[in-house]
């Protein structure tokens, strides 16, 4: 099972990916890393940047969102305020997003959910904007 995680990883990032272009995202970077924390992807839209989270489970009662926990979203915002520092974008309109990727039994991707805003009920959600 362990070899299988990068490649069920691999096919729900394109997956990912391919269910964010079809909103009207562009991808700007993948897999961007700082110390004690990735970005997956980050994207474009009309409303700003994205800062996405790919998560992927089988199917069945847990949707994959649901695994993102506090210590997660710590990770997450420790890589979206590197990424905008490093890209001098510190004052871009931005937000996270979570792309829910359910694959089957084989690790195929069967269905995709982009979720907005999936933080707002974590009580130490602040990106620390002013």
């Amino acid at each position: 099972m362990g070899a299988e995680a990068p490649r069920r990883g691999r096919l729900a990032e394109e997956a990912a990916v391919f269910a964010l272009a079809a909103a009207g995202f562009r991808v700007v970077e993948s897999n961007f890393r700082v110390t004690g924390a990735e970005i997956d992807v980050v994207c474009r839209d009309g409303d700003g940047l994205a800062f996405v989270e790919v998560r992927a489970r089988g199917e069945g009662p847990l949707e994959p969102s649901a695994t993102i926990d506090g210590r997660k979203f710590r990770h997450l915002l420790r890589g979206a305020r590197a990424w905008l520092t490093r890209h001098g974008q510190q004052d871009a309109d931005w937000r996270f997003v979570v792309v829910s990727v359910t694959l089957d039994s084989t690790g195929r991707p069967v269905a995709t959910e982009i979720l907005e805003d999936p933080f707002l009920h974590l009580p130490e959600f602040h990106r620390g904007d002013p």
